[in-house]
């Protein structure tokens, strides 16, 4: 029985009006009671969901407020599991704490113990690295989100709690004391230098979002490096570096080494001796401090090869004859040439670029290179050819034979109906049948046989009569998928099926006395899928494919023997287009809808055309084709590696799938074998 006192040391009227210290005391009163006794004190009209049931105790030794009376109802809700969410016109709605969030509550203001939702926005700080901090410090039941557009943090919480996040959150929202610093440099190029920090300072523990990340890039124009970190002592160290770093070069006719990440040497060389101006054909001079380390049109006798020459140049030595040769690409005078004050030779063995040239040639080459040395885009480019046929054919007709006078030697009668070819078409004619009686064609076949018989003397069934139907459908569904995966702007291939041999050619004896031996000649011809794309992306995003399709086959010959050799008819079929796709996008590139119907009647004139009996003297065949040919085409875009990885990844896992699917199952009498197939799983990172 629940025990409720309740004190006034005034009425409730009074003492709102005269703001009289009042004495609540329940103990074990349910929530509706302490909810109504403290809305007729505080004048708010409390509504309270169905699920709000239990029991509060509120106990005040000495008198308080009737303003006060308000939060300590709120806080004994908040301890039984409920919230209270004002609105508008005072109305207070009691709900379970975890369906608080979900209600409109009020963006400002609010009692102490409400819940309300306050927008906070930071200035200096990340919202995504501060709200890991404030987590803790806010119930599961209620909200904390980042809005990443405004820097903003969102919570729905208790008012009170809001305030104290606000306070940490001011403490926390302060300006980096890491400011940005530029070094600029007198003689070291900022490329080179910034190259050299990365892999000296390189920390892969280190996150992204870390206060210990050190941050450091070039700036072209003044040619000064940028370094920024919140670590001084690491800042510090990099000024030491930059420092030592630049100056002035020792090595003879500034000659530098420039490693390339993404770019082929050979073709930057080319690049940049168009830029400068340089003659097509043209080579480094006799003057030019990297003339002796260039290859020359014929070879010397030392060997020496160009990047130990260039090795010996860098270190003030004498270059030592060696016993290799010279690198394939590095005897073509394209990869090096001189011009604009500068000497650029293209190493294709390391994919570097040697560079002499005075210091502010080097600095402005350095920049081109490095805007030239980027990664390339890839683009993985889906091709589904679909081939639907539906071919339906019938056939109906009678044959008959008549012999008369067979035991006489006197003149004999002969006649009957014969249609189609007893050698071209065996199996629906009846003088062939008659010739060979398994050569009988399918469907149903009916005759009327009366023995054998012998004429000139080779022996033939008497077939009096032949009548045949046959109705056949033909249904075929070809789907082909190859795919390919091409760079930028560069052509990619890919060939499916078998080489066929085509006569050109042939020589035969006219005569016995000619002794030249009888030849032929050959070719070898591509028959199956062929597939060459070349994709550009645009500055917009969208993809300009120019695009080769071939779909080719071999047709039945009709020619057999040794003279059907190399004689083959090819069907083929060829798609050639440029298109502009959006990446991911599934075009259409062409296809094919053609239909056929083919209507054959052989019959006896006159006689065939009586209705009725006419069916006795004629024979028909009736055949409908129909083939429907539709090309798609899917380029996807791949700008990293991640998005590579991913697509071969889920390949790699699409195809285990398959080799599983055709795993040999288990069988008695029979011995157990192993499919070869992929390792389930990603191929393995060995690097890791």
């Amino acid at each position: 029985m629940a025990v409720l006192g309740m004190a006034w040391l005034v009425n409730a009227a009074y003492a709102q009006a005269s703001a009289t210290p009042v004495t609540l005391n329940f103990v074990d009163a349910d929530i509706d009671v302490v909810a109504k006794a403290v809305g007729e004190l505080t004048g708010k009209t409390f509504v309270l969901d169905p699920r709000v049931k239990g029991k509060v105790n509120i106990q005040s030794a000495k008198g308080i407020s009737p303003g006060l009376a308000y939060p300590t109802f709120l806080s004994a809700l908040r301890m039984a599991g409920f919230a209270a969410v004002e609105g508008p016109g005072g109305v207070v709605r009691v709900v379970p704490e975890v369906d608080a969030k979900a209600l409109p509550t009020p963006l400002t203001g609010g009692s102490s113990g409400a819940v309300i939702t306050k927008v906070i926005p930071l200035l200096h700080q990340s919202a995504g690295q501060v709200i890991n901090a404030l987590r803790p410090l806010v119930a599961a039941a209620n909200a904390l989100t980042v809005y990443p557009p405004g820097n903003a943090i969102i919570i729905t919480d208790y008012s009170d709690n809001i305030a104290k996040i606000q306070a940490v959150i001011a403490r926390l929202d302060t300006p980096s004391v890491a400011a940005p610093e530029l070094i600029p440099l007198n003689h070291a190029n900022a490329l080179d230098v910034v190259s050299t920090l990365n892999r000296v300072f390189a920390d892969p523990t280190v996150s992204a979002d870390s206060r210990d990340r050190l941050l450091i890039t070039a700036d072209l124009r003044s040619n000064s490096v940028i370094i920024r970190s919140e670590d001084s002592g690491r800042l510090s160290r990099v000024r030491t570096l930059v420092q030592e770093l630049d100056r002035a070069t020792a090595a003879p006719g500034n000659i530098r080494m420039v490693y390339l990440k993404h770019a082929d040497a050979t073709q930057i060389a080319q690049t940049l001796r168009r830029v400068l101006g340089a003659e097509s054909g043209a080579s480094a001079s006799a003057s030019s401090p990297l003339a002796s380390l260039l290859p020359t049109s014929a070879p010397q006798a030392t060997g020496a090869t160009p990047l130990a020459a260039v090795t010996a140049a860098l270190s003030g030595s004498t270059a030592q004859p060696s016993s290799g040769s010279l690198p394939q690409a590095a005897a073509n005078n394209s990869t090096a040439f001189t011009a604009g004050g500068a000497t650029v030779y293209a190493d294709s063995s390391i994919n570097a670029l040697v560079i002499s040239a005075p210091t502010p040639v080097y600095n402005n080459l350095r920049t081109v290179i490095e805007q030239l040395d980027v990664r390339r885009a890839q683009v993985f480019v889906e091709a589904l050819i679909v081939e639907v046929q539906a071919d339906r054919a019938a056939e109906f007709g009678i044959q008959w034979q008549g012999l008369d006078g067979l035991n006489r030697s006197g003149t004999q009668g002969f006649g009957g109906t014969n249609f189609g070819s007893a050698t071209s078409s065996p199996t629906n004619n009846i003088l062939g049948v008659a010739n060979n009686p398994t050569a009988v064609g399918q469907g149903l076949s009916f005759g009327l046989l009366r023995g054998a018989i012998t004429i000139a003397g080779k022996q033939y069934l008497n077939l009096g009569l032949l009548a045949r139907a046959l109705q056949s459908d033909v249904s075929a569904n070809i789907l082909s998928m190859p795919t390919l995966l091409a760079l930028d702007n560069e052509e990619a291939r890919f060939s499916g099926g078998q080489t066929v041999p085509v006569l050109t050619g042939q020589y035969a004896n006219a005569s016995s006395n000619n002794s030249v031996t009888p030849f032929a000649t050959f070719d070898r011809k591509e028959v199956g899928l062929i597939l060459r794309v070349k994709p550009m992306i645009t500055e917009g995003g969208s993809i300009r494919l120019q695009l080769y399709q071939e779909v080719s086959s071999v047709a039945p010959s009709t020619i057999s023997g040794v003279d059907a050799v190399g004689l083959s008819t090819f069907n083929k079929r060829v798609l050639e287009t440029s298109v502009l796709a959006d990446d991911g996008q599934i075009v259409v590139l062409g296809g094919l809808l053609q239909e056929g119907f083919t209507n054959d009647q052989e019959k006896i004139p006159v006689l065939g055309d009586v209705p009725g009996l006419g069916q006795l003297f004629r024979y028909d065949t009736r055949k409908r084709t129909k083939t429907n040919l539709m090309i798609f085409l899917r380029p996807t875009v791949l700008r990293d590696a991640s998005q590579a990885g991913i697509l071969s990844n889920e390949r790699y896992r699409v195809l285990g799938l398959d080799q599983q699917a055709v795993s040999p199952e288990s069988r008695f009498m029979m011995p157990e074998m192993t499919n070869p197939g992929l390792p389930m799983g990603a191929p393995v990172d060995v690097r890791k």
